[in-house]
């Protein structure tokens, strides 16, 4: 595993926050927090979320792409991933 990987994972366990059910945020910049962090590109965050296989989630990788997209962001440079707990409505 990446080491930075390493530290991704312990900030997300010392801040209480599953990875997999964080949100996140792809910018060209740090909100500088806890869970902001910086990726090479876009196969380096593939690998990180584990989607970097043959047997991956296609839709949830053409759904990351989108979000390159829509933030303008060019997914072959550095950029960070701003994570964040998930919102919970209120009743």
């Amino acid at each position: 595993m990446n080491q930075n990987f390493t530290t991704i994972n312990q900030a997300f366990k010392d801040a209480g926050i599953d990875v997999a059910t964080a949100q996140y945020s792809i910018t060209e910049y740090s909100l500088n927090t806890n869970l902001s962090f910086k990726f090479s590109n876009l196969t380096e965050f593939l690998q990180f979320l584990e989607l970097d296989a043959p047997t991956s989630d296609f839709e949830k990788v053409q759904h990351i792409k989108a979000l390159f997209i829509e933030a303008g962001v060019d997914p072959d440079n550095f950029f960070f991933v701003n994570f964040f707990e998930p919102k919970v409505a209120e009743l």
